[in-house]
């Protein structure tokens, strides 16, 4: 396979998304998902640890009284044994009067195609709910049929996800989700549309030096510097949205990815940037913010969003497997 010419292709189309746009939309947006796919496919398995945890609050439109605020977390463990996963992810929205849960618990199988590429299945049974704090709603006349309608007297449904992910030399994946596909099939009013993704994610290292601090007493350490690429396009009941992104991952030898810097473009005409530090062992702390050039108001441009991630018991079993791939 011919990674280089992956690469070209990938900044490329990166570049015309990020200078690009289609439309503009109101639709809440997300960074979290190019740190933890497993946001968005079931089928996400992160082999370097036994397991993992992020969190993440986003606040929308900041300057928009009444704005989506939105709090995500995930907890994912793996066993090397079995070669599976299992995952709960957990999302609160809250936009004006209006508060959803979604609520899923997950299971994936990683099956191993030859010695440097792994094929992961994942599934997801999901609880969704939406309620309405009718307290808050005001309107003229209080026998408006719509304050009885079945949205305003609140919503719970069950659902499913369904995902796969191929993963070569932990340098490529391409991965395909869909996210509550049952509700394809369900007229309105439905909580979450039914969504598909379809990404690919291209990480190459472009530069590694070694260095001697002896006359420091501290010994000699690594430094290397690595470039991923992702497109994801997003498929919604009426629309497509493109999403493009490029990050720069700054890796110490007793510490992958201490700084990472990271540049995201949609087709929905906003810019985001992202910003990322470990700061105790593998603790990591990301934040991210994105410009929408088509706001809501005047004034309602930004998205600020705050992410956590926590990597608990390294698999040194599976990192042994890459070393190849690091060196």
């Amino acid at each position: 396979m011919k990674l280089p010419i992956l690469k070209y292709c990938f900044f490329t189309v990166v570049c015309c998304l990020i200078f690009y746009s289609t439309k503009g939309q109101n639709r809440p947006q997300t960074a979290f998902y190019w740190e933890n796919p497993y946001y968005i496919n079931p089928a996400f398995i992160n082999l370097d640890y036994f397991s993992f945890v992020t969190v993440s609050a986003k606040k929308q439109w900041m300057d928009y009284q009444g704005s989506p605020s939105t709090f995500f977390a995930t907890g994912t463990m793996f066993w090397e044994e079995a070669k599976s996963q299992a995952g709960v992810k957990i999302l609160q929205d809250q936009i004006g009067y209006m508060k959803t849960l979604d609520f899923s618990l997950s299971y994936s199988h990683s099956v191993q195609i030859t010695w440097n590429s792994f094929l992961n299945l994942g599934v997801a049974g999901v609880y969704l709910s939406q309620s309405v704090d009718r307290k808050k709603v005001t309107m003229d006349d209080i026998n408006d049929p719509i304050l009885n309608s079945e949205r305003m007297r609140g919503l719970q449904s069950w659902d499913a996800n369904l995902g796969a992910e191929w993963v070569y030399d932990k340098k490529l994946r391409i991965g395909i989700s869909g996210q509550n596909i049952l509700s394809f099939f369900k007229k309105e009013p439905y909580i979450f549309e039914s969504t598909n993704y379809l990404y690919a994610r291209l990480r190459t290292r472009t530069f590694a030096q070694r260095y001697n601090s002896r006359m420091y007493g501290t010994g000699s350490f690594n430094t290397s510097l690595d470039v991923e690429y992702g497109l994801c396009m997003k498929m919604y009941r009426d629309e497509l949205q493109l999403d493009g992104m490029v990050s720069l991952y700054f890796n110490r030898s007793n510490q992958p990815e201490k700084y990472q810097l990271s540049l995201i473009g949609r087709s929905t005409s906003e810019l985001g940037f992202m910003f990322g530090v470990k700061l105790i062992h593998d603790l990591k702390v990301l934040c991210s913010y994105d410009y929408n050039f088509k706001a809501v108001k005047d004034k309602a441009y930004g998205t600020f969003e705050v992410i956590v991630s926590i990597p608990l018991r390294p698999n040194d079993i599976c990192r042994s497997e890459w070393d190849l791939f690091k060196n």
